[in-house]
């Protein structure tokens, strides 16, 4: 399911992504906006971004055999498509992956720079790499590591990007103002049941989204909106984005219950800067 807000402010609107459907027209495609990044080559100018699609002539179908790409996601152990970039695996000394030849590699946003996940994707084979928007990206851990080594070393590495033992004191939250406003919509929920943190890789679970996006009650912050009906601005209609954060911001009530505030997300626009630590040689 698209979940698509009225008003998305989180992309400078420097380039356009058409996705083109089997056996579909070009006048039916659909284009999204999108940020260029900073880094790589530059895409095709917006007035020319159909002309190798008039090749398909009366065929009527928006593409033909070998023009375009299409769409893949990463490895499945690998979702985030930064395990290269935590020392796990190294794609440069691996055989490509058929799946990933002519394909754009749908990858969420976080744990590690834009530019690494554009190179993991290039060693893989992909042609192009789309990164997307995610709540996971506003959150992650303090990573440490569960006993010391005895060896401060080279091979020590320790086990602070493995271990699956983090706890909720453990997690960095997502920043007021920078990442969410509770002045655009706020809630507290009764619990965190059903929610996770402390995933790994990057500590947030994806399998959240479901119950923190949406303007019905099927997001927990609409359901537990903290606006009393009639007065200030409800969540569903104040939050543009439609999406909530945990804060880690705890309130107890005077029964000695503990509540968990969640605001409503910023939709703001991300420029995709290059990552210093990576050499032309890389």
């Amino acid at each position: 399911t698209l979940l698509a807000p009225q008003t998305t402010h989180a992309i400078l609107p420097t380039a356009a992504i058409d996705i083109f459907l089997p056996d579909v027209s070009v006048s039916d495609a659909i284009t999204l906006y999108a940020s260029q990044a900073s880094f790589g080559g530059d895409v095709a100018a917006y007035n020319h971004r159909h002309s190798h699609f008039e090749e398909a002539g009366s065929s009527g179908k928006s593409r033909i055999d070998g023009i375009g790409v299409v769409p893949a996601f990463p490895p499945s152990d690998d979702e985030y498509l930064c395990n290269e970039s935590d020392g796990l695996v190294d794609y440069s000394n691996k055989q490509v992956d058929v799946t990933y030849v002519r394909s754009a590699l749908l990858v969420p946003r976080g744990q590690c720079s834009f530019e690494r996940k554009a190179l993991s994707a290039q060693r893989l084979g992909a042609s192009a790499i789309v990164i997307y928007g995610t709540l996971s990206s506003r959150y992650s851990l303090n990573y440490t590591n569960s006993t010391a080594c005895v060896d401060e070393g080279e091979g020590c590495d320790g086990d602070a990007k493995t271990r699956t033992d983090y706890t909720l004191g453990e997690v960095l939250w997502p920043q007021d103002k920078l990442d969410y406003d509770c002045d655009f919509g706020k809630a507290y929920l009764p619990s965190l049941d059903g929610l996770d943190f402390t995933k790994m890789p990057g500590g947030y679970n994806m399998q959240n989204d479901g119950m923190l996006m949406g303007r019905s009650e099927n997001n927990l912050c609409v359901k537990h909106d903290a606006a009393a009906p009639g007065e200030g601005t409800s969540f569903a209609s104040g939050c543009e984005s439609q999406r909530c954060l945990v804060t880690g911001n705890n309130v107890t009530g005077s029964d000695g219950s503990v509540k968990y505030e969640a605001c409503c997300a910023w939709d703001l626009h991300v420029w995709l800067y290059g990552d210093s630590s990576i050499h032309a040689t890389d």
